[in-house]
């Protein structure tokens, strides 16, 4: 029977560990989308936007450290995992339960005052999807990021509800869509730079199913995908500014050309290179919607 944990040593918890056992800064990431769509959809600043991206991100946090509390034994299989504090014992089972109801309880509060039973009924969704669905699936099939890739979303589907605009507004609808397929070829990035390590753990993968080369190919697709769809969220929310207009044409080029290399057979194989799109990827899908908020807001 396999060990829940490894315990190398029994030491107080700092900061770093209960900063890794929420994965605080991908948490602080996953809040941005929303924020975003309520800056791009709201006619005005209020309380809520600001109640809504605390409770997003206090749900994150408890939410990942759920999962990591789910996978804590498949933890210790990885070089890239082994050192949380779950795993090392810096923080205690009990002691991370507790800071997960604490979190998605306080989460859900929050939510409640700014969308009543609706905001703690996607708050659920949410645990639901993420912990009970997305993290059993990835021990069994290659394709859980499309589940995963929902969860993407939720963010901005809440800051647009909390913004008083509709979900059924096609402007909405296209950002939605552009997040959803984003997180396609950042997952798969992700499998080609870390593929050594999911084997490992035996965590099913692309790179399994369609060989890694196969992968890098389909992953380039995506990102074209991921560009089209980009193009579609501009031509709702045309730049006023030709200098932003301009701007976000060009990274798209950009970045198409940065990440063309994934279509060369060798490139699987360059992790320094795979983690560079990786990151050119995210900063693109950022960077396109700050600048239509910059230009909504700033721009006169």
């Amino acid at each position: 029977m396999m060990k829940t944990a490894i315990l190398v040593n029994k030491q107080r918890a700092g900061i770093k560990d209960y900063i890794a056992l929420t994965k605080a800064y991908l948490s602080f990431a996953v809040m941005i989308p929303g924020a975003l769509a309520y800056l791009l959809f709201a006619k005005e600043i209020t309380l809520d936007f600001w109640l809504s991206i605390t409770a997003i991100f206090l749900l994150a946090l408890g939410v990942s450290a759920l999962n990591q509390f789910q996978e804590r034994g498949l933890d210790a299989l990885m070089p890239r995992t082994k050192n949380r504090p779950l795993v090392q014992g810096s923080i205690s089972e009990k002691g991370a339960l507790g800071i997960i109801v604490g979190l998605i309880g306080g989460a859900s509060i929050i939510e409640y005052y700014v969308l009543g039973f609706s905001g703690v009924l996607i708050f659920a969704s949410v645990v639901v999807l993420y912990n009970m669905i997305y993290t059993p699936m990835k021990r069994t099939s290659a394709y859980a990021v499309f589940p995963g890739a929902i969860l993407g979303v939720i963010p901005t589907i809440l800051c647009t509800m909390a913004a008083n605009f509709s979900l059924l507004h096609p402007a909405f609808l296209v950002i939605a869509w552009f997040y959803f397929i984003w997180q396609i070829p950042h997952f798969w990035l992700l499998v080609l730079i870390y593929q050594d390590d999911y084997n490992k753990a035996k965590f099913p993968n692309m790179a399994n199913v369609v060989g890694a080369q196969s992968l890098s190919h389909i992953t380039y697709v995506w990102i074209l995908l991921t560009i089209i769809s980009a193009l579609m969220v501009v031509s709702f929310f045309i730049p006023k500014s030709i200098i932003i207009f301009t701007i976000v044409i060009g990274h798209s080029l950009f970045l198409a050309y940065k990440s063309f290399p994934l279509l060369q057979n060798d490139t699987y194989l360059n992790k320094k290179r795979c983690k560079k799109i990786f990151m050119q990827l995210n900063l693109y899908t950022l960077a396109v919607v700050v600048f239509l908020v910059v230009d909504r807001w700033l721009i006169r």
